[in-house]
């Protein structure tokens, strides 16, 4: 994709997010306790990954992922929608919170880091040392309950890169590792496991 649709397509998110959202049924009109929204992009190959979250119990996955649709097309509700004579097409699929933190564990881990207040904690995992790994994912993540908006820039963790090891990271010294990973299982969301 070209530079000035990848624009385009950060500009209208908000588009995404609420077109994306009435297709899984979240009504604007309904009073809800808490709700989480994540935007992720891939910059160089230009895909949306987005999720809203609501009261904890059931989420709705926005994506235009190349990949995410090869392995399973079928369980996504396909949208159309024109954007400044542009026509786009995206894919949604509402899920429950169970099957997010199974299915989702990378937006699982965003999710849960945001709603218990832990970003700040995993920030000074990362500041542990130089070498320790940051995620090319780039996410901007919004939570909203009780009238109050928090919001979280680039959250950059991929918890699928950390929770087997880490690997192909020789100029992280072994103890720096365990720092890591001690840090990492302190936030108690979910485990990861040193090699």
């Amino acid at each position: 994709m070209d530079s000035t649709l990848i624009r385009g397509i950060k500009n209208n998110f908000l588009t995404y997010r609420l077109v994306g959202a009435k297709s899984c049924n979240i009504s604007p009109d309904k009073k809800y306790s808490h709700i989480y929204i994540e935007d992720g992009f891939h910059d160089e190959q230009g895909f949306y990954n987005g999720m809203i979250i609501v009261d904890n119990e059931f989420a709705c996955e926005i994506t235009t992922s190349p990949y995410k649709l090869r392995l399973d097309s079928l369980s996504y509700n396909e949208i159309k929608t024109k954007i400044k004579e542009t026509d786009f097409i995206f894919y949604t699929k509402k899920v429950s919170i169970q099957d997010v933190k199974k299915d989702y564990p990378d937006e699982y881990f965003r999710y849960e880091l945001v709603k218990q207040n832990k970003v700040d904690n995993l920030k000074k995992c990362f500041e542990i040392d130089q070498y320790t790994p940051k995620s090319p994912v780039y996410v901007k993540s919004y939570y909203f309950t009780n009238k109050k908006i928090v919001n979280y820039d680039n959250i950059r963790i991929k918890y699928t890169d950390i929770k087997d090891g880490i690997d192909g990271m020789p100029y992280l010294k072994e103890d720096k590792k365990k720092e890591f990973f001690d840090c990492i299982n302190q936030l108690n969301i979910l485990h990861v496991q040193m090699k």
